[in-house]
């Protein structure tokens, strides 16, 4: 029995588990020069999100002698998700500050299509509010993909009361008052 020659294994590196098809199988000859055809490819496990994934093809030649030929796709998200941050907002009083919500990320994207995790935190000046003495909010809306990358978005928020008070009652009438 004459033994035939296998190509090299061969490997690529993609960004997302779409990225894998099956790839173009090598041509296989056996000892005599004939075309052998490969068998239907074992696929191995697809993984979620970052990981290997192999197909492997067996040649088999006439006098029963088998070589498997492997194809090994490396899947590595290196690309952070994006998104577009809520405009900062000039706010009066402190009862107008929005509460956060994931939802207001509203074009959240990742370049794998997968899901985008958004976790919101706040932090302050701890100004009051009043005039001379802005409450600065910086709201942190930080965007996570399955292979962990990050983008972190800022929205400021600053309350400062600069509108002067009005009386809102009638005014009492002028009285003229006599001293002893």
């Amino acid at each position: 029995k004459l033994d035939f020659t296998m190509p090299a294994n061969e490997s690529s590196t993609v960004s997302c588990v779409s990225e894998v098809v099956a790839p173009t199988v090598p041509v296989v000859t056996d000892a005599c020069g004939n075309t052998l055809t490969a068998s239907t490819p074992v696929v191995s496990t697809m993984p979620t999100c970052e990981g290997i994934v192999t197909y492997t093809y067996t040649f088999t030649d006439c006098s029963g002698i088998s070589h498997a030929w492997v194809y090994t796709y490396t899947i590595e998200d290196t690309i952070a998700p994006t998104g577009t941050a809520p405009s900062d907002l000039v706010l009066e009083c402190l009862s107008e500050i929005p509460v956060a919500s994931a939802a207001d990320i509203a074009d959240a994207i990742d370049n794998c299509s997968g899901n985008v995790v958004i976790t919101i935190s706040d932090v302050n000046n701890g100004g009051t509010g009043c005039f001379g003495s802005p409450y600065i909010v910086n709201r942190t809306y930080t965007l996570t993909d399955c292979a962990g990358n990050v983008t972190d978005l800022l929205q400021t928020i600053t309350v400062e009361d600069t509108t002067a008070p009005t009386f809102v009652e009638p005014l009492p009438v002028n009285e003229t008052v006599e001293c002893n």
